[in-house]
């Protein structure tokens, strides 16, 4: 869990970087943030440790997988909002949670997904947005270094 000041400041820099040239994003005091502004939550909350959680271990035992985050692959995101979207001023509290641990067979070998979702809370204590994260360990069985 991590608690998330939404910025003003770091909306700007986001959509100068992202090239989001809405005018509210960068003049407006209160600007919503950009749909996927919510990717720096990586600067607030070590999203790695979804991959110590006993249930993300005790999936990825069941499938015969080491989990290995030097082999690790992100493969998407998905955001959710729920009511308004956020905007500067306003904080929100992350929460980390497993979804599943899947073995996928490909024509490169095996590879583990382990999808995950990141729930992002108001100080109110309203569900804003979720975002459903699918990562992939390559190679994850009997792969050499």
């Amino acid at each position: 869990m991590a608690v998330m000041p939404i910025e003003r400041g770091k909306i700007r820099e986001y959509a100068a970087a992202t090239g989001a040239s809405r005018a509210e994003y960068l003049d407006d005091p209160s600007a919503p943030i950009p749909p996927t502004f919510l990717a720096t939550v990586v600067f607030w909350d070590n999203l790695s440790r979804v991959f110590d959680l006993p249930e993300t271990r005790a999936g990825c035992a069941a499938i015969g997988v080491v989990p290995d985050v030097r082999r690790l692959l992100s493969l998407e995101q998905e955001y959710v909002f729920h009511g308004d979207i956020l905007h500067a001023g306003e904080t929100v509290t992350t929460q980390l949670g497993l979804d599943s641990v899947e073995l996928k067979e490909g024509r490169s070998g095996s590879m583990a997904l382990v999808h995950f979702t990141v729930s992002f809370t108001d100080t109110d204590g309203r569900l804003r947005a979720e975002c459903y994260y699918t990562s992939a360990f390559l190679n994850p069985i009997g792969g050499g270094e």
